[in-house]
């Protein structure tokens, strides 16, 4: 008798110890997979939404290098509603060697296939109470699938063959209805998550939303955010949903676009026991405030260090939208307890990214002057930093010597496709446009290793 309870125990021991039966590694390569292979290391999977609409708590998704355009060439992947769950791109094909950044794995439509508005990786379940989901060494463009109006660079009523033309109405701004208001990367559940590694450019919309709970830590760190239009990340506490703590550390967010008051480079809302600690981040070139707070925060709940800001129109730093202060004067504007090395500093990442994104940026009919917290000056020192010294708007003749000089009325193309509208067919050449931005500020904002 007592052998047979021993047995039993060992039997139930057993059952606890070993894995979830559900677990498993899938591999997915576009260019070497094939739909019916068994998704291993030698025989990957081909569709990458096909794979996440089948996935299980407990899957590892291996994604290598290549285009993946999404269910029905969306650039869209399906709902995650599971969790336990990592979704990391960055493998060779061979599933040998990972690195994001060098094996870059794109999400994306083709060319000009416009239409899609959706979010692209959305985590979210019936109960919201999803955790531990990682999103981890993904490229995601989304300038193919946004609706712009007009068919050219901007310029005075200028049309330019080559370019799509999706409007009669002119030149001035990214047709919002037709082109979506999601986030491109979305987790939100009673729980723990990790965004990391990714690079996002032209958001329509938001670049990372994450809104969590319970008691863990949720990570967002080491994420390049290029074109957002409204905010490039923002992490909040679920109400009611417990007290965790959001690290938000080494993301370089920049070129925060507005849609009416909003163009926050980092949006957060610490409280009710909430905690968000900011670190070695660069924020710069956002049209309200490079880190906006709801209401102010009380104590500890949130800690800004070794942060470095730059050309933010409402400050480094601002509640509510108000303007506040930039980040020199932190100590004698902000109430925080742990508030040290933040810097208001012209970034390096700049100065390596193709120079249409600075150039398109600087040119906008945007008020950059009228907070103070943007001087005309600092227009110009931006753009001679990597050789632009006057203003040349396509469509116009006349070249222009500083920001308050050009004209009125101008055609502001801020949401076009970045760094400078594409012609139908036209992809990005990411390792010439963006990549070199990797890991040019220090041990600052994004770096060109995982983390």
């Amino acid at each position: 008798m007592q052998l047979r309870h021993l047995a039993v125990r060992l039997v139930l021991a057993a059952a606890v110890l070993a894995p979830a039966a559900t677990a498993r590694d899938v591999y997915v390569s576009v260019s070497t997979g094939a739909n019916d292979a068994p998704g291993t290391k030698e025989a990957p999977k081909k569709l990458l939404w096909r794979v996440i609409g089948e996935i299980q708590a407990g899957d590892r998704i291996h994604v290598a290098a290549g285009v993946y355009d999404g269910q029905g060439k969306s650039g869209v992947m399906p709902q995650i509603t599971v969790g336990d769950i990592v979704i990391e791109g960055g493998w060779n094909t061979a599933f040998t060697e990972r690195n994001p950044f060098t094996n870059l794995t794109i999400i994306s439509p083709p060319p000009d296939g416009q239409g899609a508005g959706v979010k692209v990786f959305h985590v979210e379940s019936p109960d919201n109470k999803i955790d531990k989901v990682t999103i981890d060494g993904f490229c995601i463009d989304r300038g193919p699938h946004n609706y712009y109006f007009s068919d050219g660079p901007s310029g005075a009523n200028q049309r330019i063959e080559g370019h799509q033309d999706n409007t009669a109405f002119g030149y001035q701004a990214l047709n919002v209805k037709k082109s979506g208001s999601d986030p491109t990367v979305v987790c939100i559940g009673n729980g723990s998550f990790t965004v990391k590694n990714m690079i996002l450019v032209n958001s329509p919309w938001w670049g990372i939303y994450v809104k969590c709970g319970g008691a863990g830590e949720t990570i967002i760190e080491n994420n390049l955010v290029l074109i957002a239009g409204s905010r490039g990340i923002e992490a909040i506490g679920g109400g009611g949903w417990g007290t965790p703590t959001i690290r938000v550390r080494n993301n370089t967010i920049a070129f925060v676009h507005t849609f009416g008051s909003d163009g926050r480079g980092l949006s957060l809302d610490p409280k009710g026991g909430c905690k968000a600690i900011v670190e070695k981040n660069v924020i710069a070139f956002c049209d309200e405030g490079g880190i906006t707070v709801k209401f102010a925060p009380e104590a500890d709940a949130l800690q800004l260090t070794d942060n470095t800001f730059f050309f933010c129109m409402k400050g480094d730093f601002n509640v509510g939208g108000s303007p506040l202060a930039n980040a020199g004067d932190f100590d004698d504007e902000l109430v925080l307890k742990v508030c040290k090395g933040n810097t208001h500093a012209l970034p390096a990442f700049q100065a390596k990214l193709d120079h249409g994104w600075v150039d398109r940026y600087t040119a906008r009919e945007q008020d950059y002057l009228r907070t103070g917290k943007i001087t005309a000056a600092e227009i110009m020192a931006v753009r001679q930093s990597i050789g632009l010294t006057e203003f040349h708007l396509q469509g116009y003749e006349k070249a222009y010597p500083d920001y308050a000089s050009l004209p009125q009325k101008r055609p502001n193309y801020s949401h076009g496709r970045y760094p400078h509208p594409m012609k139908v067919g036209e992809v990005m050449d990411y390792v010439t446009a963006v990549v070199p931005a990797l890991g040019q500020d220090g041990d600052r904002g994004v770096q060109n290793a995982t983390r």
